[in-house]
């Protein structure tokens, strides 16, 4: 069957009469000619609008008249670089420019020498001579250097065992108040520790302290001394291990002076002006201030065993460090250096003398530089 060609049938209605109906029939015709008036009107606009100076064709007058001034323009003057063919609008534009081509370093400074281009880059320059140095702040118990006076007080720490920041819950003194509230944390009820071992599934706060932690599973000790062959997890072990080969003692008593090189080794001796005995002989009840002092009571009182031989001389000892400081007496060797001429010593006390003698000598030697400064050579006579 064809396609249905029946016509349509179109009602309109009035709101006056709506029992009026008027019916439209609508052909094939009206249907293609309205489908035709579709199309968009910018496809057949006539661009009758013609420019008598240059024949530009426009569509509508008012684009016409936008167009018009064009012709009416002055021409644009064209100032040209000669040396590099560079175009500007304005001739103070290109006078500027052209100052660049005949620049020559000639300014220089008197006080270093260096050359500028410009006068006020020289005069800005100047002003780095007029600057004060910066004093260094020097600790006075190692002379170590710091560029900041809160630096230096953060140091200071390090030597008196100062401790402001205190914990609000248990009252624990720390150096640092960054460390005063990680501290705090650890009251909370639930601390949130979102690093765990994965061996023994112990939590810690930070990354770092789980990758510490780890190396007490594995025995790893990745920090070696350069100077002997000892080895540690930490490095901080490895600090103070060095202090014993250089002598250092950064730990100053504020009572005797006597220099340590720990902080707990400063905390044990500060026991002793204290007149505090915290550790107790069991057998006969008698207090110590340090738990060594004790434990060598408990051998040498108590015990009375020779524990610790000599394999070379036979020579016995309590105390097991006292025989590993024995037998340097046949090895010969001597792991205590001094940083200043580099000879070593069996002993830490023997460094510790020895620095004294560079003391010394530099006291000595500043003082007669000071008083040759005061003290005029006397004029020979002329012969």
């Amino acid at each position: 069957m064809g396609p249905d060609t029946s016509p349509v049938i179109k009602t309109e209605s009035s709101d006056e009469s709506p029992a009026e109906v008027t019916v439209k029939v609508i052909s094939d015709s009206d249907i293609t000619e309205s489908e035709d008036s579709k199309e968009p009107a910018r496809d057949v606009k006539d661009k009758r609008h013609c420019c008598s100076v240059c024949g530009k064709v426009f569509s509508k007058p008012s684009r016409l008249e936008r167009h018009k001034p064009v012709h009416s323009r002055e021409p644009k003057i064209v100032h040209t670089c000669h040396i590099c063919e560079k175009t500007f609008s304005q001739e103070e534009k290109l006078i500027r420019h052209q100052v660049f081509h005949s620049r020559t370093n000639k300014h220089p400074c008197p006080d270093c020498g260096k050359v500028f281009n410009r006068p006020s880059r020289l005069e800005r320059h100047k002003r780095t001579h007029l600057r004060k140095p910066k004093e260094p702040h020097q600790c006075t118990y190692c002379l170590k250097t710091f560029n900041k006076l809160n630096k230096l007080e953060r140091h200071l720490r390090m030597h008196t065992g100062e401790r402001p920041f205190t914990c609000s819950v248990c009252g624990k003194g720390f150096s640092e108040a960054g460390h005063c509230k990680a501290h705090e944390k650890t009251h909370e009820e639930q601390p949130d520790k979102p690093h765990s071992c994965p061996d023994c599934g112990m939590r810690f706060f930070k990354a770092s302290a789980v990758r510490r932690h780890f190396r007490s599973h594995t025995g790893e000790k990745p920090f070696k001394c350069s100077l002997c062959e000892s080895c540690f997890s930490r490095s901080e072990g490895l600090k103070r291990h060095m202090r014993s080969h250089t002598g250092e003692r950064p730990y100053k008593c504020i009572v005797c002076g006597k220099g340590f090189y720990t902080r707990q080794d400063l905390n044990i001796h500060a026991l002793i002006h204290s007149g505090e005995k915290p550790h107790l002989c069991p057998v006969c009840g008698k207090g110590f201030s340090q738990l060594g002092n004790m434990k060598e009571h408990m051998q040498n009182v108590h015990i009375k065993s020779d524990k610790y031989i000599c394999n070379d001389c036979g020579a016995t000892f309590t105390r097991y460090t006292s025989l590993i400081k024995h037998q340097r007496t046949h090895t010969g060797e001597k792991p205590y250096l001094c940083a200043t001429c580099g000879r070593r010593f069996s002993w830490s006390h023997s460094l510790a003398r020895h620095r004294r003698t560079h003391i010394h000598k530099q006291m000595s030697m500043e003082a007669s530089e000071d008083v040759e400064s005061f003290v005029k050579p006397s004029e020979s006579p002329s012969s």
